[in-house]
């Protein structure tokens, strides 16, 4: 009797090892390709709002509270994936990554429930997201299998933070306030706001920093096709591209920019001014300029069929028109049943 209790122990150990052991095979996040990027810089720039990967747009639904959304290409097939306004989405393989902001819920005796921070979702099942560190946090962007995100906390006010996409190793990289958006080759650009707003890069390797240009004074870095973009601080944020290959500068703009974005050779930007402001496409050397719309616009979200914004002070209204091509300006507006 005692050698067969044994032997169901004995069986019922090896089972539970065995199911500790699949649960963990189960929900272990493989390693992502170290070139890896989550979003283009040019949509973090703008909030990471937007976020193609697969022929599927991951967005921030402002006509539903700001949750998260998917949808085709082509606007079809929408779906709610999360009830939580998100920011900052980054894709790659089966999982998102977002900055969840505060969520205010009525709870017990209408005390508000607070779940801001850092996010992995996994696309297809119908699990919580898990929250990787629950913090106040702005620009978050994916480097091959970590993240990297402006981190902040009341005493050091905003530093660079890094946490594995498993949920590891969170920690502080830099002291400095480091933008992550622009990612090239792995490295980060970033203006270096320590440095006179010098181009320089951070190396998530090294976990170190260096001044790449001394003289070229830079804001909102975003990297298209072997150029990175960016408004010229030392001439009235007129919009500039510097290229890797031939170290050569080329300015694009002759007025103030307020925002821009790039994805595959077409630029849009914000033009500045008192009467003659205006939402502007052109191509990336800087020829073919056009109007799309006068006025104020801002969040500018570039996807491979459609770019999307905000007017000025309107955040809860979505405009789109076709990235390239036509210059119908629309509305866009959906609504769907959680999935």
């Amino acid at each position: 009797m005692q050698k067969r209790i044994a032997i169901i122990l004995s069986s019922v150990l090896v089972l539970i090892v065995a199911l500790v052991i699949l649960q963990n095979v189960l929900s272990s996040v493989p390693d992502n390709d170290p070139y890896t990027i989550g979003n283009t810089s040019g949509n973090l720039q703008n909030g990471g709002l937007f976020c193609e990967d697969g022929g599927v747009i991951y967005f921030r639904n402002a006509s539903d509270n700001g949750y998260l959304y998917s949808m085709s290409a082509d606007g079809s097939n929408v779906k709610c994936l999360l009830k939580a306004p998100v920011s900052y989405i980054n894709s790659a393989g089966d999982y998102l990554y977002f900055y969840q902001e505060a969520n205010k819920e009525n709870g017990a005796f209408g005390t508000l429930v607070r779940t801001m921070g850092i996010y992995r979702m996994n696309k297809n099942a119908k699990r919580s997201p898990k929250c990787l560190d629950r913090t106040p946090a702005k620009v978050l962007s994916l480097v091959g299998s970590d993240l990297f995100y402006e981190h902040y906390e009341t005493k050091e006010g905003i530093t660079l933070y890094t946490v594995s996409i498993e949920g590891g190793d969170r920690h502080q990289v830099s002291l400095s306030d480091i933008n992550p958006a622009c990612v090239i080759d792995g490295n980060i650009f970033f203006p270096n706001l320590d440095a006179n707003f010098y181009l320089s890069c951070f190396h998530p390797a090294t976990e170190s920093a260096d001044i790449v240009i001394s003289d070229m004074k830079v804001y909102q870095l975003t990297y298209d096709n072997g150029y990175i973009y960016y408004m010229n601080v030392s001439d009235d944020y007129k919009l500039y591209r510097y290229g890797l290959r031939d170290d050569y500068v080329t300015k694009l703009t002759d007025c103030r920019v307020d925002t821009f974005n790039v994805l595959n050779g077409v630029i849009f930007y914000q033009k500045n001014g008192t009467d003659d402001a205006a939402l502007m496409r052109m191509l990336a050397d800087g020829s073919g300029n056009e109007m799309i719309a006068p006025g104020n616009y801002t969040n500018i979200s570039m996807t491979s069929s459609y770019t999307y914004f905000n007017a000025f002070g309107e955040d809860d209204t979505i405009y789109r028109v076709p990235t390239s091509g036509g210059y119908d300006v629309n509305r866009f507006s959906v609504t769907a049943s959680e999935n």
